[in-house]
């Protein structure tokens, strides 16, 4: 049995990956290193926090917020911004249409955007974007509560 928490990010990833692929289909979740050289763009999801707020009947009522990191690598001397642009437009729109209230989660895109610039080889942008996630699990288990 999983945590409450790995089974939504499964959930999450699942919805990410479906057909139409975005970023060629190289999703990964937590992964340390997201766009290795010979790589244009790529997808990466994280649990980034989760805060219990209420309890209730031995439950615990969450409020879960994940990232859907969206990489993309620019071409020398023009903006980064404008590679991750369209992956960018997809993942969202992906996103915005997730309904998860099979498995007893609310999930929101947060309207919130972060973007983040490096310069290796070649400039590689990521724009991050937030997800909030609202379920419950029992209070001795952390399992999902249905």
């Amino acid at each position: 049995m999983s945590t409450a928490f790995a089974t939504l990010q499964a959930s999450l990833l699942a919805a990410i990956v479906a057909t139409p692929s975005l970023a060629g289909g190289r999703v990964s979740v937590n992964r340390m290193r997201p766009i290795p050289a010979g790589q244009d763009t790529a997808i990466v999801l994280r649990l980034e926090a989760a805060e219990g707020h209420e309890f209730v009947i031995d439950s615990i009522d969450w409020n879960s917020t994940y990232v859907v990191e969206c990489y993309a690598r620019g071409s020398a001397g023009a903006d980064p911004e404008s590679a991750v642009d369209t992956l960018l437009l997809d993942t969202w729109a992906r996103l915005a249409a997730l309904d998860f209230s099979q498995i007893g989660a609310a999930v929101t895109v947060d309207p919130k955007i972060q973007w983040q610039y490096d310069e290796t080889d070649t400039p590689i942008v990521c724009a991050v974007i937030h997800l909030s996630a609202q379920h419950t699990t029992t209070s001795a288990s952390l399992a999902p509560r249905s």
